[in-house]
């Protein structure tokens, strides 16, 4: 029996390697879910070390980041933490751009009773499992689909189904975070927020106080909300 448990931990940890090592970016989220403060007890910050130590080349989500690659092509960190009475135990999970899990660690563990300090200790604990991963990018994952195509954007020719279409010639910028991305000006300011869907080319949208959607269509894509009971559809030039 104990052979067969073994032997499963060698093809999951297999299974792992051989789809881990196709990404070589990792975003790590300025604040986890299970947190109430960004960077709370340093845990994302260590998160990311953690992950460049064992050859990732990570980013926190509001730091500067590639701008050539593709949304895809990166993995998307969160710590996750299992209740215990006498210990604290996190473990890191990696998720690609469709929400699927890439791979997660076994728990790290610390009974140390200072909070920081346990947390950021059963951090490092998952270090183990990053040991046994040996991971090493083999140089794959360069051509994974998008949320839409990225292409040149050009203003529409025809109307779409709006009252009212805002149209503008500069580019934007969408930055990777953990669960969509962040539209930046060049100040650079944060100017408009998206949530991922189960539609590639659908997000959720915020900016400031509107909440709408942003969606790819006839070659282009449009941030479209409701304002005094009619339907705004502003044409965006996003670049990801």
């Amino acid at each position: 029996m104990r052979k067969i448990v073994l032997l499963f931990i060698l093809i999951s940890s297999y299974a792992f390697s051989q789809s881990v090592n196709d990404y070589q970016y990792v975003i790590v989220p300025v604040k986890f879910d299970i947190f109430k403060k960004d960077d709370q007890y340093g845990l994302n910050t260590l998160t990311k070390l953690l992950l460049q130590k064992y050859g990732f080349k990570a980013y926190l989500s509001n730091e500067e980041i590639p701008l050539n690659v593709e949304r895809c092509n990166f993995l998307y960190a969160n710590v996750l933490e299992k209740n215990g009475v006498f210990s604290t135990k996190v473990k890191v999970v990696l998720k690609d751009c469709q929400e699927k899990v890439i791979f997660e660690t076994q728990f790290g563990e610390s009974r140390e009773k200072e909070f920081a300090k346990a947390y950021n200790l059963a951090l490092r604990d998952t270090g183990k499992s990053f040991d046994k991963l040996d991971y090493k990018y083999n140089g794959g994952n360069r051509n994974v689909a998008q949320a839409a195509p990225v292409i040149n954007q050009v203003e529409a020719e025809t109307p779409v189904n709006s009252d009212s279409i805002a149209s503008t010639d500069v580019f934007y910028f969408a930055q990777p975070t953990a669960n969509g991305f962040q539209v930046v000006n060049n100040e650079p300011k944060v100017i408009l927020r998206l949530f991922n869907t189960s539609q590639k080319s659908v997000f959720i949208a915020e900016k400031e106080t509107i909440k709408g959607v942003v969606i790819f269509k006839n070659g282009q894509w449009f941030f479209e909300y409701y304002e005094n009971g009619k339907l705004i559809s502003e044409s965006w030039n996003l670049k990801f």
